[in-house]
């Protein structure tokens, strides 16, 4: 895994979240090279964002959902530092 960036997300299976989950990972996979994207089932209305092993994006603490691109830049940054 070296030399690839690491996304996960966490979304509430219950919820519904994973059509969402799904579209932000092939938006993700369109648009980065050597990039792993990891889906993981959650419940309570999660839906958490890790780049890395950080978390970026928590829809807990921002009382929304990320929009895709927002997501994007993020891993935009990391990826032109490294």
């Amino acid at each position: 895994m070296e030399g690839k960036t690491h996304v996960k997300i966490v979304y509430c299976r219950p919820c519904g979240y994973l059509d969402r989950a799904l579209d932000l990972a092939r938006d993700i996979l369109s648009y980065f090279e050597n990039t792993i994207v990891e889906l993981e089932q959650g419940s309570n209305g999660i839906f958490d964002v890790y780049l890395n092993g950080n978390l970026i994006f928590s829809r807990y603490k921002e009382r929304r959902f990320p929009q895709n691109e927002e997501i994007l830049k993020e891993i935009g940054k990391l990826k032109m530092t490294t």
